[in-house]
């Protein structure tokens, strides 16, 4: 292999690199802010499910809302 190849070469899979780079840094935004709309998510649901926790309990005791 020549030194001109090599470079070649070298260049090639440089810009290959950087391509999987850049793929990969946009696959984990995306990851990144669907896991943080989950969170958000869970934490509405368990807001939800201590409302109703509270109301049961409060029925069961006799009060009323």
């Amino acid at each position: 292999m020549t030194v001109d190849q090599r470079l070649e070469f070298l260049l090639q899979s440089t810009e290959s690199l950087h391509a999987t780079v850049q793929q990969m840094t946009g696959q984990i935004r995306e990851h990144t802010k669907q896991r943080e709309l989950d969170a958000a998510n869970i934490r509405s649901l368990a807001n939800i499910a201590a409302a109703h926790q509270t109301r049961i309990e409060d029925l069961e005791s006799g009060k009323q809302s």
